[in-house]
């Protein structure tokens, strides 16, 4: 028995019967519920085909653009490790570049330490092997071992570079105070031995003040500055050697003109003896015949020694006078 509905309560109308069970009814809703349901089966079977092949589609695109995005992303990463390796050659090659030519430059030699030379050599021959290396077409792997290798040799040549310029620097100091002692030396035994006079004294002086300069030049000079007090050295010696030639000049040309003023005066000194000293050799004098008559027998040979010295020609009558006795006046002949 039904109980009847509360008061106010409106009665909810049924639908009409139409002789159909609930069962029915669900089935219908099952029916219109799927697609295609209650429809022909080989008429809507084109129309399935077209939707799963669509969606076959889509699958593989979307696999296809995923596998894209990673071949994307995996050459992405590959040419940013090679433009590193590539960036990594460059800094070496400039590097290089700088050792070669420094090597170029200068010689074993040149260096204090000879082995801060044969290390560099060494390392730049190693650099031209990392400089060849294709790393554009290299792999992630190799590309970055070649950045790492880069990098390193960079550092090295660099270190290298550094410790062979101070071995230079080293060297071309020491090269430079000995030839600064040597010059100083050179000049100091010069300006000793020099005489001092009006051609000699200035070059004297100031050869003198570049050498209390250069006797001492320190610790803190630059290699420049040891150089320039060389060339200052050398420079006021050949001053000083000029000076001395210049005075050996004058010193000869001195000793000539005393050299000829003394035959001058050697030959004034002979001219004037030879005017003043009288001849020591007398004069020859003359004899004279002064005719002399003789008394007497004419046929009488003369006679010799008689008194006055003097003598009769034999047969003629004349007599010889007798020598001078020195004041040009005959001696007394009695025959006179």
């Amino acid at each position: 028995m039904t109980a009847p509905p509360p008061p106010g309560a409106h009665a909810i109308p049924l639908p009409a019967s139409d002789d159909t069970s609930p069962s029915d009814d669900l089935d219908d809703m099952h029916q219109d519920a799927i697609p295609g349901f209650g429809t022909d089966m080989d008429a809507d079977e084109p129309a399935r085909a077209g939707h799963a092949g669509r969606i076959v589609l889509t699958v593989l695109a979307v696999v296809a653009a995923v596998a894209l995005v990673g071949v994307i992303a995996a050459g992405a990463v590959t040419a940013s490790a090679r433009h590193g390796a590539e960036q990594a050659q460059a800094v070496l090659r400039e590097t290089n570049t700088i050792a070669t030519r420094f090597v170029k430059a200068h010689k074993a030699s040149d260096l204090a330490d000879a082995k801060a030379w044969s290390r560099l050599d060494a390392r730049i021959s190693d650099n031209a092997r990392i400089l060849d290396e294709p790393a554009a077409r290299l792999s992630i792997r190799d590309a970055g071992s070649l950045k790492d290798r880069a990098g390193k040799a960079n550092k090295d040549t660099n270190t290298l570079v550094s410790a062979a310029r101070r071995a230079l620097a080293i060297k071309q100091e020491a090269d430079a105070r000995e030839s600064l002692a040597k010059a100083v030396g050179e000049a100091t035994k010069l300006r000793d031995g020099a005489k001092r006079d009006d051609d000699t004294g200035t070059a004297i002086d100031g050869l003198t003040t570049i050498l209390e300069r250069a006797a001492e030049p320190g610790k803190d000079v630059t290699v420049k500055e040891l150089e320039d007090l060389v060339s200052r050295v050398e420079q006021a010696r050949k001053t000083l050697e000029q000076a001395i030639a210049t005075q050996a000049e004058h010193a000869k040309a001195k000793r000539a003109a005393e050299e000829k003023a003394a035959r001058e005066r050697q030959e004034r000194e002979r001219q004037s003896d030879q005017q003043t000293v009288p001849d020591s050799t007398p004069p020859q004098q003359q004899q004279q015949w002064i005719p002399q008559y003789q008394s007497g027998q004419s046929g009488q040979s003369g006679q010799s020694g008689q008194s006055g010295g003097t003598g009769s020609q034999p047969g003629n009558g004349w007599s010889v006078p007798a020598p001078s006795d020195g004041n040009g006046l005959p001696g007394n002949d009695p025959g006179l």
